[in-house]
């Protein structure tokens, strides 16, 4: 009887080691599930489960948790391949890891807390983007500044809300908050890293944001790099108009801003000989953060039902999509990332009539509890259908790459 012969397939690599090769393999399934209970606060609050009032907790689970992780997936997975530097550490990503948890968590316990541990967590993630940025061997795409914006506007939103938080402040650090927090770090990163991103997901021929690697800017990389601080500079000259009281103006510039950036450095408005329902998928969400902030300039009463059009459509939207590319895409299944355009655009629709769903609910105030059932509903099924679908392909590693590697 011959001995069973030793299997030559090597084994398989641990998914802490998947994880700390490529972070966005924890950090996106725990964004996911972080914003599946923020959302859920509200009806088990209308159901009575929940007795205290949500506001609060929603707003850092959604901030904290949700986008924090999937900006924070995304980087350091991401960062350290475009500056050709070295990863994240494992003691790094272990910390980012748990400043999430605890910033989540003490959400419901202790808001001045959970503030604390965003800024921290920030902090930490500054220190490391510096060490890599010096040991670098190329530069970022340009639009990245914009998530550079974007990451800066979060730790000064959330050191405003951490001074509310203790009983400081006024009104307007309240309303540097909302501006910094819940406007401009979803916006700017979602534009400035998309006119990276968004050509691989349309089949663009040619990104105008790869670049040759080299550590000093060329003149083509200023020229793009231009594009970003002006995007940054009109949305930064908004802020005193609206805390003046001009917010038509504001808002108008804010979508100009936006609008004008996606036009001209991102393929989504731009003509293609083979439209893709990625790209309709890519209009949709920028369509949403342009409409979002018009309609907060003529009605400026619907400012926290228009933003939603944003955050339900425009921002997840987006998340679904980039998620959903790199999880498969790093896990070789090339097939079901191309199989999974269809059900992709049944979340963006079922996303769209969730915003109508939302801004019904301060427009049509007789159907407010129904509209916030059907508002949350829509939104938990479409993130519930990623977490079954797209997660569990997190713990997958790519046959064609060797994570322990990197």
């Amino acid at each position: 009887m011959k001995e069973p012969q030793p299997s030559k397939e090597s084994p398989q690599p641990r998914f802490c080691d998947l994880a700390h090769a490529e972070p966005f393999r924890i950090f996106f399934p725990l964004g996911m599930t972080l914003g599946i209970v923020g959302v859920a606060l509200w009806p088990l609050f209308e159901l009575g489960i929940v007795t205290s009032y949500p506001l609060d907790t929603h707003i850092r689970l959604m901030c904290y948790g949700f986008l924090g992780c999937f900006v924070i997936g995304f980087l350091l997975t991401a960062g350290p391949r475009l500056l050709s530097c070295p990863g994240p550490t494992r003691l790094l990503i272990h910390l980012q890891l748990g400043l999430s948890l605890a910033a989540s968590l003490l959400s419901f316990l202790n808001p001045s807390l959970a503030d604390s541990a965003f800024l921290l967590q920030l902090a930490t993630l500054f220190a490391a983007a510096s060490y890599g940025f010096a040991k670098r061997n190329d530069l970022p795409p340009p639009g990245f500044l914009l998530g550079l914006a974007g990451l800066i506007s979060a730790a000064v939103g959330s050191a405003f809300l951490l001074q509310l938080s203790l009983g400081n402040g006024g009104a307007t650090s309240y309303a540097l908050s909302r501006i910094l927090l819940f406007q401009a770090f979803p916006a700017l990163p979602l534009v400035g890293i998309g006119a990276f991103f968004f050509p691989k997901l349309t089949g663009a021929e040619n990104n105008p944001q790869d670049f040759p690697e080299s550590v000093r800017p060329s003149l083509p990389w200023l020229k793009r790099a231009a594009w970003a601080l002006a995007t940054i500079v009109l949305f930064l000259i908004s802020i005193p108009l609206e805390l003046r009281g001009q917010s038509g103006i504001a808002y108008s510039l804010r979508a100009v801003a936006c609008g004008l950036y996606i036009v001209f450095e991102t393929p989504v408005f731009k003509p293609s000989k083979a439209p893709s329902s990625q790209r309709l998928h890519l209009v949709l969400c920028s369509l949403s953060l342009i409409a979002s902030f018009l309609l907060v300039a003529f009605y400026p009463h619907l400012r926290t039902a228009a933003l939603h059009i944003f955050f339900i459509v425009g921002l997840t939207g987006s998340i679904l999509l980039v998620s959903t590319r790199v999880v498969f895409g790093h896990s070789g299944s090339v097939q079901l990332a191309r199989s999974s355009v269809k059900p992709l655009l049944l979340g963006i629709a079922l996303l769209i009539v969730g915003s109508i769903s939302r801004l019904l609910m301060d427009t049509t105030p007789g159907s407010r509890i129904i509209d916030l059932y059907t508002t949350a509903a829509l939104w938990l099924t479409v993130a519930l259908a990623w977490l079954a679908l797209v997660a569990p392909k997190t713990r997958t590693p790519d046959p064609d790459d060797t994570p322990c590697s990197h």
